[in-house]
């Protein structure tokens, strides 16, 4: 009765999901009436519904099977790529607030508003498209790799080549075993080398799937598509909250049924190695505690201050007060999902590890072996929620960027209506370009950790225009032309030549190293007579891979010529280029040390660009306009749009009217004096962080 591995009970489920949220946005699109009720809901977005808004459209499958990915590759070290977060809460509480103040529709405005420069806002617009194209990317190409792994083809129908490949995978795993315990014969060397190769180039896989890309695409972006081109935002809103406790779902699910099969949590603990448990990573793995904060700097303060997303997510809130209070909630229960999915990547290493070459397939391959009927269509209508309302958010924000930033200026003086299909069928246009994005992008792993030196270019200036009054035009242009080359079309375009990718300069890795941990004696430790007994604390040598320094990864261009020139992969990484150039030795560098510099180089660089040359430099012309921006920014957001206009008004017409509020005054800085909300908020959030990490902690002791 199976239909590529689902039960029609699985089936029926995904449909009436599928069409019940197609219903929402046929229903939404009756209540489109202009631009803002399409990109911003109205302005009229609640409490409850901001909530869902924005733990829907921050969380999506790919970030559980992300998450579950990391911690199952590199123990619950890797979770920080998505974890890190959590100690951004308190700087969230006050940024979902400017966001809202500054009254504008699309990210792209703010340096219209600030500057006047809609030409700046015409790059804006183009960069943040791209980035947004990328991240959808990611959630596509995640939602094949775990539809993939639910649609395993049986052994018996494998074609000669398919067998090969799976064979040759589980014979790199032996090898890989051997060679981390310092136990590979020196003959087998090569061999492992050959296999090694193969599969950093995907050439060899652990199991085969039914599910063709093509065919998934096509089927999944139609239905992406549909509610939102209808609905725009109004549409999202709705069915977030439908989209919401699903993900909440099937978050949890996974975890009672795993512990299930492995008898438990003491069977669960005994299949865990301990490096898996070093919360900020064993040095087998790049999440260390500087790699984290330099990470959380660059990602989570700098660049999400210029995410293409925040007028969307909190300038829809009602008010300033909804803004903070859905973004709170919803950053923090996606932090506390995050723990669950990393729990749910170590009860995938422990159940599957033999046989699980790609961590991006770890949760599908659970989901595959242990979800029953009607479970596994739960499963997947949870994958297709938590992506769907990540979709709908971004296209529609993209849409308006496209539309408000990029169209209009050229074609203007049209009908809302007008406006309003442009809109529609630019959700189309974006969505094909992510297909092509999933299709061509390296492992989804290293897109994350590429993505904060993107997310800077424009996070970084964002962040200085709310608060410094002398940040000039002149200085923002060098700084993004500087790091869109620097960090976003070089890394890609060189890498395609040949030259390049065979490079000796650049092919580099650093040296193999050996690093000694006290870790609990496995049986194999007892039978070898290194302990006593299975659990005795031992002083143990474990192997450190060679990494690739300036590429994503490195790995011979021909795998069966041991001879041929070792070739890069992926990415270049610009940060670590520049790092070799002022001489840093970055050969005798662990993975963690490595990811530390690239973050800290690009948290620093677009302002080392910019203060010097907006000081030597002025926005001639533009004092009042600058005036009002800080004094809109000062203003605060009334629910009432018609007092909200008329507060506008009164300080519009006195500019000074709120600089007793200022931090520090008679100087080019504006910060202002913190409020008793502010404060409470701030400790509030400070709270949430501890209690989250400290529940975090106190789960892994036990293990």
């Amino acid at each position: 009765m199976d239909l590529l591995g689902f039960h029609p009970i699985d089936i029926i489920l995904i449909v009436c999901y599928l069409a019940l949220i197609t219903y929402f946005g046929k229903r939404s699109s009756r209540k489109i009436k202009s631009q803002e009720d399409f990109f911003l809901a109205g302005r009229g977005v609640g409490k409850l519904f901001q909530f869902f808004l924005n733990m829907s459209t921050i969380t999506d499958a790919g970030q559980a099977v992300n998450t579950a990915a990391a911690s199952f590759a590199k123990g619950l070290g890797g979770v920080w790529i998505l974890l890190a977060p959590l100690f951004s809460g308190p700087y969230y509480w006050f940024m979902s607030g400017w966001f809202r103040r500054v009254r504008l529709v699309t990210m792209a405005e703010l340096f219209d508003e600030r500057f006047k420069s809609q030409s700046l806002a015409f790059i804006y617009a183009c960069v943040g498209i791209w980035l947004s194209v990328i991240n959808i990317g990611i959630a596509n190409k995640i939602s094949l790799r775990t539809f993939q792994a639910m649609t395993l083809k049986p052994e018996a129908e494998y074609t000669a080549q398919e067998h090969d490949k799976v064979a040759m995978f589980a014979e790199y795993r032996e090898l890989e075993a051997q060679y981390k315990a310092k136990e590979l014969p020196q003959e087998k060397r090569e061999r492992f080398d050959q296999l090694t190769s193969m599969f950093k180039k995907g050439q060899i896989t652990p199991w085969i799937s039914y599910t063709k890309a093509q065919w998934f695409y096509a089927i999944y972006i139609l239905f992406v598509g549909a509610y939102v081109i209808m609905g725009g935002l109004k549409a999202a809103v709705i069915n977030n909250v439908i989209q919401g406790m699903l993900i909440l779902v099937f978050s949890i699910m996974m975890i009672p049924i795993g512990l299930y099969h492995l008898g438990g949590w003491s069977g669960f603990s005994e299949r865990l190695p301990d490096h898996m448990l070093y919360l900020f990573g064993s040095g087998l793995n790049e999440f260390t505690l500087a790699s984290i904060i330099a990470y959380l700097l660059a990602n989570y303060v700098i660049g999400i201050t210029g995410h293409q997303g925040n007028m969307s997510n909190y300038g829809s809130a009602k008010d300033e007060s909804t803004a903070r209070i859905g973004c709170i909630g919803g950053n923090y229960t996606k932090r506390i999902l995050t723990i669950m999915w990393a729990m749910s990547g170590l009860l995938a290493y422990a159940l599957y590890h033999e046989s699980i070459s790609d961590p991006d397939t770890a949760w599908g391959v659970m989901s595959n072996n242990l979800l029953g009927v009607g479970l596994r269509g739960i499963m997947i209508s949870g994958i297709l929620a938590a992506n769907m309302s990540t979709l709908a958010g971004v296209s529609v924000y993209l849409s308006a960027l496209f539309v408000r930033n990029l169209y209009k200026p050229f074609v203007q003086n049209r009908s809302e209506r007008h406006y309003i299909t442009a809109s529609r069928v630019s959700i189309g246009a974006i969505l094909l370009l992510s297909i092509l994005v999933a299709v061509k992008s390296a492992g989804i792993i290293n897109i994350l950790k590429m993505l904060p030196s993107l997310n800077v270019i424009f996070g970084a200036p964002v962040l200085l225009l709310f608060f410094w009054k002398r940040l000039t035009l002149k200085a923002v242009y060098a700084q993004v032309i500087t790091c869109v080359l620097l960090f976003g079309i070089l890394p890609g375009s060189l890498s395609l030549l040949e030259s390049v990718k065979q490079s000796p300069w650049l092919t580099v890795q650093t040296n193999e190293q050996t690093i000694t941990r006290d870790v609990s004696a496995t049986q194999a430790d007892v039978d070898a007579g290194h302990a006593a007994e299975v659990g005795q604390k031992i002083n143990k040598e474990l192997i450190v891979q060679p990494t690739a320094i300036f590429f994503d990864k490195v790995a011979r261009s021909n795998p069966d010529d041991s001879d041929s020139p070792m070739e890069g992969i992926g990415r270049i990484h610009p940060e670590l280029v520049i790092a070799k150039i002022i001489g840093l030795n970055l050969r005798d560098k662990t993975p963690s040390q490595l990811l530390t510099i690239r973050y800290l180089i690009d948290a620093l660089l677009p302002f080392i660009i910019m203060v010097p040359i907006s000081l030597i430099t002025t926005n001639k012309g533009l004092e009042d306009n600058i005036a009002r921006f800080y004094v809109k920014m000062k203003t605060k957001v009334n629910a009432d749009p018609e007092k909200d206009k008329a507060e506008l008004e009164k300080s519009y017409a006195n500019p000074t009217r709120f600089d007793h509020l200022k931090l520090l005054p008679k100087t080019n800085w504006e910060f202002c004096k913190w409020t008793k909300k502010d404060t409470i908020g701030f400790l509030v959030c400070l709270i949430l962080s501890g209690v989250i990490v400290t529940g975090f902690w106190l789960i892994i002791q036990t293990l």
